[in-house]
């Protein structure tokens, strides 16, 4: 088919759980050594003098060694990102220019270590967007201590503070680098791992931002925990698994006619590895429990991939897919809608108009790597999993009521993107989507959406 659109913060640990990274755009298996800048800055490490060329002059402030076993390490990140939409408020198009400034101090005496970056988070010209996520004006981003040691087999990290966390291939908790404003939490977590291996458990609150200075405290009422394991099945990359348990505590929530106090629990399988001849593959299966006032929760996920390297050419295709159940039944005492908590907000694109829920989506897509230029084209289409159930848009809002459309097909979203990296500080990006509005998103939009997003980063 063409395309034709695009109880406190006090929590026990019981367990243990294993934490892989991954980059925006991959739903991959992670590669074994981490970026010389990490997409979360306090993974970096640069004792191992080999990382320390000292041509470049930032150099001298990643490794300040201060006696036997104690050292600092600096850094920071500036990223100018320009936004225009076109199709979703009205007439005008949104114009919005994002400024994010972040820096950070990462402090090492023998097994114990402290972390503090702070951010500058600024929106100029759409008063929308004049506010969390968009903008908080001054703030700690992370602010941690740590504890490492080894045993014969083992070993053992354990961290509490304000910290960034990303998950698996970060489809349901991740960073949500394209927004403004990073997502942190406020955790206490205990890592173990080994030899093919990662064991991690985790408990705490998320933040509740606000637009000042030092006022992002603790929202004590909205917790978050989990268990995340993952093991190398068969060696060289062909297999590996992970096994988690995620919950989520939420003062407020509104779905369909059930509004009230959510408790929710999500137990996954992410399966994935690649063969010696580029075949890469993922799978995701899920269920969640809980209740949202009186209301028993009930919801079901699928997701995954498959993707091809091509040996002719730096070119990989494949294709991607989600099934997230929506709701059936109003006023039934069930709700039955899948919820992501906390997902890769430009997972379908840099444009995050659709949220994972109620959801049937399909998503070809072609990547060329000319190192250092990489380019990317996809069409997402998405489907309403129940037509009695809503449209949803981050951060889980109502975008098309069920009341609005009885239409199974909400819209097809065509997007084009370039990376090139100038420097190994220095980056450029640029994307384009234009939504096909299918007659769901219609009813809400009117007609079709446009948008054009640039961004430079800077990193030392």
């Amino acid at each position: 088919m063409p395309c034709r659109s695009r109880s406190a913060f006090v929590l026990v640990l019981s367990g243990l759980l294993g934490v892989s990274q991954a980059a925006r755009a991959e739903d991959l298996p992670e590669p074994r050594e981490a970026p010389r800048y990490a997409a979360i800055r306090y993974l970096e490490d640069w004792t191992d003098p080999l990382r320390r060329t000292g041509e470049d002059p930032f150099d001298r402030v990643k490794y300040v060694p201060l006696g036997e076993g104690a050292y600092l390490s600096f850094g920071g990140q500036h990223r100018l990102r320009y936004e225009l939409t076109r199709g979703l408020d009205g007439p005008l198009a949104e114009s919005v220019l994002f400024s994010r400034n972040l820096l950070h101090v990462d402090a090492h005496v023998g097994p114990l270590r402290a972390f503090v970056q702070v951010g500058s988070h600024l929106a100029l010209g759409a008063p929308a967007r004049d506010a969390p996520p968009g903008s908080d004006l001054f703030d700690v981003q992370q602010a941690f201590v740590e504890w490492r040691a080894a045993a014969r087999k083992a070993r053992f990290v354990a961290r509490v503070g304000r910290q960034e966390l990303s998950l698996g291939s970060t489809r349901w908790v991740s960073t949500r680098d394209g927004t403004n404003v990073r997502q942190a939490f406020d955790l206490a977590r205990l890592t173990v791992s080994g030899e093919g291996w990662n064991v991690e458990g985790f408990g705490g609150v998320v933040p509740q931002l606000q637009r000042g200075v030092l006022d992002d405290a603790p929202a004590w009422r909205s917790r978050f925990w989990g268990l995340y394991a993952t093991v190398e099945v068969l060696p060289r990359k062909l297999l590996s698994m992970d096994v988690f348990y995620l919950g989520r505590d939420r003062p407020s929530v509104t779905y369909g006619d059930v509004e009230g106090r959510e408790l929710r629990h999500m137990l996954g399988v992410r399966v994935f590895g690649e063969t010696p001849g580029g075949f890469e593959y993922i799978g995701h299966a899920l269920a969640q429990a809980g209740t949202v006032d009186d209301a028993e929760v009930l919801a079901w996920g699928l997701a995954g991939g498959l993707w091809q390297r091509l040996p002719f050419a730096p070119l990989r295709v494949g294709v991607r897919g989600d099934a997230l159940s929506g709701d059936r039944h109003a006023g039934d005492g069930r709700v039955s809608t899948f919820h992501a908590w906390f997902p890769n907000q430009t997972f379908f694109s840099a444009l995050p108009l659709i949220y994972p829920s109620n959801l049937y989506e399909v998503h070809p897509m072609a990547q060329w790597n000319l190192d250092p230029v990489a380019l990317e084209a996809g069409c997402v289409f998405f489907f309403r999993q129940s037509v009695h159930d809503a449209v949803y848009t981050p951060p889980g809002d109502v975008l098309v009521p069920a009341s609005e459309s009885q239409a199974r097909y909400t819209g097809a979203q065509l997007s084009l993107s370039l990376g090139y990296r100038v420097t190994r500080h220095f980056m450029f990006n640029a994307e384009y989507s234009h939504v096909f509005a299918g007659p769901a998103l219609r009813s809400a939009t009117g007609r079709d959406v446009d948008f054009f997003g640039t961004w430079t980063t800077f990193t030392y």
